[in-house]
């Protein structure tokens, strides 16, 4: 079984998670891209049961067992903002580090917090690891102007 780790920007929190995501996906909808301030969040999804040992870092997200998600060091810095306005009609808890603000994975209360999506650009290499399959809220998603946008391979300037 796989086990990945890692901390977050100010490396006040560390954790691990154990195993395969059950899902991984993108999400369009409006929380998501205020949450990721990007056109979208992608995210994957596991059980409770299948977290254990993995370090996550920030953007991408999977969906694991919450038993599956262990943190390591720095729970003290863990906060809750609960967000109520959802689609589902269900509450969401997303948790987040208090030192540096990155949100560490979302509880979806519709599953009664036994699934937590976990944001995979936590991970070392997590988009990599964890490409997304599916994508949620499609409709809501920004058209592509690849024909009017400037691509750099670094940062202009620099």
């Amino acid at each position: 079984m796989r086990v990945m780790s890692t901390k977050t920007q100010k490396r006040s929190v560390k954790f691990t998670v154990q195993g395969t995501p059950d899902a991984i996906f993108i999400c369009y909808c409006s929380h998501c891209k205020k949450n990721a301030g990007a056109p979208g969040q992608i995210a994957s999804l596991k059980s409770p049961s299948d977290f254990q040992d993995l370090i996550l870092t920030i953007s991408q997200s999977a969906k694991f067992k919450c038993e599956n998600v262990h943190v390591l060091e720095g729970s003290e810095h863990i906060n809750t903002w609960i967000l109520k306005d959802n689609l589902s009609g269900c509450e969401k808890h997303k948790k987040f580090c208090s030192r540096c603000g990155c949100t560490l994975w979302t509880i979806p209360m519709k599953h009664s917090g036994s699934h937590w999506i976990v944001r995979t650009a936590l991970l070392e290499n997590g988009f990599d690891k964890f490409p997304y399959k599916a994508e949620f809220f499609a409709s809501r998603k920004m058209p592509v102007a690849a024909a009017v946008v400037k691509s750099f391979d670094t940062m202009p300037g620099a």
